[in-house]
């Protein structure tokens, strides 16, 4: 059956990159009217002189500028035949150089090198310099069309040269952009841009937009071919720009195609998609039904890339209608086989058959048409050559047999060399062969030896470990049988911390003795069903306390594993689903779900764990089961993990006989499955299942105490901590001098920040939803918040983590584990700063920038900011604590709340104060008690007097000038 794979891969999108044509010059569409005038006066008069011979020169070029090339080698012909007459060798030579370029277009380039060379003989004889250039340049395009780069090269450097000598910048111009082309087509991209780059130094500065936009073409078209499509892009815009501007319509489409082009090879198909159709849409400006064809024909390919098949159909066979009607014979063929590529998507194989052997059909005859114009260039070659050759027959034979001879010499010396090379390189092959089979069996061993000395280390350490953690845990068994009753919540805390760490141990020292060999497991036959569902139900309570639903479902093969046989690992079992539905649990946001299938089939038990919860990323995945792999994600961190328990989990399947696996969907969630089968093995107990004895976090620490009657003046302090256990610590023994609200995660935070504006914020660096960072970033770039004091606590000790948190506006930083006594200290000492210096502005003068060096800068202009607008409407009767609250964008009750944190003056207080200090400098200036009661605000002098002397100590009439 055929399929789009059945052909090898080729691009079918004509890329036409806009380079210089052979005459680096636009083609510009001539009228009709000005050929039929000059058809006209030739055909009234017949006299043989210079103007006539000038005259049909310049028909045969409006001819080929319409692409009439038969019609212009005609009328060339007739011109040189009449200027040979006349011995006018300049309209001879013109005569030359236009068959020559019609030629070129027809493809006869045997005839068109006769003609320029032709055109050569007697520019050298006329002694212009810049027609003898413009003849070099000539012959350099025909061998650049056959394909001969090193004569090409050679006749475009000799265009150069002269150029350079007559500092003709329009030459220099065409000659670079030539030698770009042929570099580019020898793929020396490097050389090509170098050129293209002398090319545009030359117009760049200049007012030739044409020649510009051609050489941002040039440029943007190597950068294609290299893969630099950024640079590619830059250039093609740049082009694109110009010919904008130019109006060049025909051009504009060629550069949206070729823009779109490089858009499809990057796979951004939308924006290919864009560019194409603005292609397709000046094509039909322009009606030129090559191009339209050739948008649609891309259109269609994207489509296709995109799945939408349908749509691909429409255009492709739209393209393959015009392109039938333009006979170009290329676009027939490519769109025949783009169309099967399209059928064969669809299923229509029978229609994919018969465009594919269309296909055929079109490239054979394309092959045919070559190879006949390929026989007419040799037949023409074989014309031109044939005196040559038999001149140089006779030379040949006579010295066919020396040659013979020396070619033997030759020969058997290459041999030689070749055998001796041969040798040589057999042995240096063997050499390095073995060098490199040395230094891998070396490495293997180095990598052994670091594997063996990490396992023994890890072992050691854990063994170390033991030691003060037994001495740990005994102590505090001592501390709860003599200790006071109100400290036992503490005594837990540190009882069930030390047993979490002595599990972490035990998993390492399981974990290194499975990857050294030295585990072993104890098999029992037993009710494996019974107890993989306790080991389940076990998490009941501790999933209802994060408010998920554990659910275990067994299938209808399960139940009938209490009847059979099954040798398992009760050990094995248990720390496996423990890991498994634990860590479910902590990635399941509150009303998820958890659900455990159990199912047997093929002599094997499988289990599933699928919970609701963010997933896994797919990078992540792969390296999940590695030993102390964490996903570096905060978003995910609810509880951290060590990157234990999923490598223990993954050996001791393995050991079991068995399997583990992971899928993430992208919508979200979780499931791990594994199965073990039955051990083979005499070595069986026969037991009951044993209870588990899982120790699971604490999820509801005991709260801190609180009183009813709380002192509403006590600072408030807002913990955010997604860890409830240290959260929990932190408040009930920072002091009972404070107020305190808590957050479990960043968001919550700084949702509690803007709500209450609590006096200070000590908040975790690494937590979900939002990291302390962005906490810290968030609220000290809001106005209502970006006065409150935040420290931050991390793990994270390295000096560019306290940099990036100070860098975010935080007022202090400490890393875990931190002494209770230093938190203390310097949340006591961060309040003692703020209250001091709300103590420089209790007075009843408002103190200045200089006596308030300490007031941080986003303070400062909150500060300035109230005063100017209380200044600015100092006399405004109506202007009170609400209007002010909407001037700084904030409710009254965040503007009262900021503003005291800040000063310790209520806004009334605030707003009275400058009212206060304004009117006794507008006493002391001279005027009336009334007049200044007025000027600040107060409609009433004798109330102005009261508060006035209420304020000062003094009434407003004893103030003198």
């Amino acid at each position: 059956m055929f399929t789009p794979h059945t052909i090898p891969y080729r691009i079918i999108v004509f890329v036409f990159f806009i380079s210089l044509t052979i005459f680096a010059q636009e083609k510009k569409s001539i009228p009709h009217i000005e050929i039929d005038s000059l058809t006209n006066i030739l055909a009234k008069e017949s006299a043989s002189d210079t103007l006539t011979v000038n005259r049909i020169n310049e028909l045969s070029r409006l001819l080929l500028r319409v692409s009439e090339f038969d019609q212009a080698i005609v009328h060339a012909q007739k011109s040189e035949q009449l200027a040979k007459k006349i011995k006018y060798k300049f309209g001879q030579a013109t005569a030359f150089s236009i068959l020559g370029i019609a030629n070129v277009y027809k493809g006869n380039y045997p005839l068109a090198l006769d003609n320029f060379q032709a055109n050569l003989k007697i520019t050298e004889a006329l002694g212009d310099q810049r027609d003898i250039a413009n003849s070099y340049n000539y012959i350099g395009i025909v061998y650049l069309s056959q394909g001969n780069y090193p004569l090409a090269l050679e006749y475009y450097f000799k265009t150069l040269k002269i150029f350079e000598e007559l500092d003709y910048k329009k030459g220099i111009l065409n000659a670079l952009n030539n030698i770009g082309i042929v570099y580019k087509n020898q793929k020396e991209y490097s050389k090509a841009l170098e050129y293209y780059f002398n090319a545009l130094k030359i117009v760049e500065n200049t007012d030739d937009k044409q020649s510009t936009s051609m050489a941002y073409n040039n440029i943007g078209s190597v950068y294609q071919l290299q893969g630099n499509y950024p640079k590619a892009l830059e250039y093609l815009f740049q082009a694109l720009a110009l010919k904008q501007e130019l109006g060049n319509k025909q051009e504009q489409a060629g550069c949206y195609n070729n823009i779109g082009i490089i858009y499809k090879q990057q796979e951004n198909y939308p924006e290919a998609l864009k560019y194409y159709f603005k292609f397709l849409e000046l094509a039909q400006q322009v009606k030129d039904k090559a191009s339209i064809a050739l948008a649609n024909n891309n259109i269609g390919l994207v489509e296709l890339e995109l799945n939408r098949v349908d749509s691909a159909q429409k255009h492709i066979e739209k393209a393959l209608i015009l392109a039938k009607e333009t006979g170009n014979k290329s676009l027939i063929r490519d769109f025949y086989y783009n169309t099967t590529l399209v059928d064969s998507t669809l299923g229509n194989y029978k229609d994919a058959y018969q465009n594919y052997k269309q296909y055929i059909v079109y490239r054979d005859s394309l092959i045919n048409q070559e190879n006949e114009k390929k026989s007419l260039e040799i037949s023409m070659g074989y014309q031109f050559d044939k005196k040559a050759a038999l001149f140089q027959e006779e030379l040949k034979t006579k010295q066919l047999q020396r040659n013979i001879a020396f070619v033997g010499i030759g020969v058997m010396a290459l041999l030689t060399i070749l055998v001796f090379y041969l040798f040589k390189l057999r042995n240096k092959k063997f050499k390095i062969e073995k060098q490199n089979l040395e230094l891998q069996r070396r490495e293997v061993e180095i990598l052994k030896e670091n594997e063996q000395f990490k396992t023994r280390f890890i072992a050691n350490i854990s063994h170390e470990f033991r030691t003060p953690l037994t001495l740990i845990n005994g102590h505090v068994e001592v501390l709860k049988q003599k200790g006071d009753q109100q400290d036992f919540s503490h005594f837990n805390e540190i009882e069930q911390n030390g047993k979490r760490l002595l599990t972490l141990i035990n998993q390492l020292l399981d974990l290194s003795k499975m990857q050294s060999g030295q585990y072993k497991l104890k098999y029992q036959n037993g009710n494996v069903l019974n107890q993989a569902s306790m080991l389940v139900q076990s998490f009941h309570s501790y999933a209802q306390q994060h408010g998920i639903s554990l659910i275990l479902e067994h299938t209808e093969s399960a139940k009938t594993l209490p009847e059979r046989q099954f040798n398992y690992s009760s050990e094995a079992l248990a720390i496996i689903i423990t890991n498994l539905i634990s860590n479910a649990i902590k990635y399941t946001p509150a009303g998820g779900s958890v659900t455990t299938e159990i199912d047997y089939k093929q002599d094997k038990i499988f289990i599933s764990i699928t919970d609701t919860g963010i997933g896994i990323s797919p990078n992540d995945i792969p390296r999940i089961f590695e030993r102390f792999y964490q996903v570096d994600d905060p978003k995910q961190r609810t509880y951290a993990g060590s990157g234990i328990g999923l490598a223990l989990v993954k050996e001791l399947v393995n050991l079991h006989q068995g399997d583990i696996k992971v899928e993430s969907p992208v919508e979200g969630g979780c499931t791990f499955t594994f199965w073990i089968e039955s051990a083979q093995t005499e070595d069986i107990e026969t037991t009951n299942a044993i209870e588990p004895n899982n120790d699971l976090p604490n999820s509801q620490p005991t709260p801190a105490a609180t009183d009813e009657s709380e002192n509403t003046e006590l600072p408030l302090v807002l913990v955010i901590e997604d860890q409830s256990e240290l959260r929990s610590f932190i408040v009930d023994n920072l002091g009972q001098q404070y107020r305190y609200e808590q957050a479990s995660n960043g968001k919550d935070g700084i949702r509690l920040a803007k709500e209450l504006l609590p006096d200070l914020i000590i908040s975790d660096v690494m937590m979900p939803d939002a990291n302390g960072y962005e906490v810290c970033e968030t609220l000290k770039n809001n106005v209502a918040t970006s006065h409150i004091p935040i420290i931050l606590l991390t793990a994270k000790a390295e000096q560019k983590d306290k940099l990036t948190g100070l860098q975010t506006g935080a007022d202090d930083y400490l890393t875990k584990p931190f002494s209770l006594a230093e938190i203390r200290l310097r949340v006591k000492n961060i309040l003692s700063f703020k209250e001091l210096l709300r103590k420089k502005f209790k007075g009843n003068t408002m103190p200045t920038a200089e006596e308030t060096p300490e007031l941080n800068t986003r303070d400062r202009k909150f500060v300035d900011d109230v005063t100017g607008l209380v200044e600015q409407n100092i006399s405004n009767l109506q202007f009170g604590v609400n209007t002010l609250a909407d001037g700084v964008c904030l409710s009254v009750s965040q503007l009262n709340r900021k503003l005291k944190t800040i000063t310790g003056k209520t806004p009334a207080e605030f707003i009275r104060n400058i009212r206060l200090e304004e009117a006794v400098e507008l006493l002391k200036d001279g005027e009336s008690v009334a007049d200044t009661a007025w000027a600040v605000g107060f409609e009433d002098s004798v109330y102005f007097s009261k508060v006035f002397k209420k304020h000062w100590g003094y009434p407003p009439s004893s103030v003198k000038k």
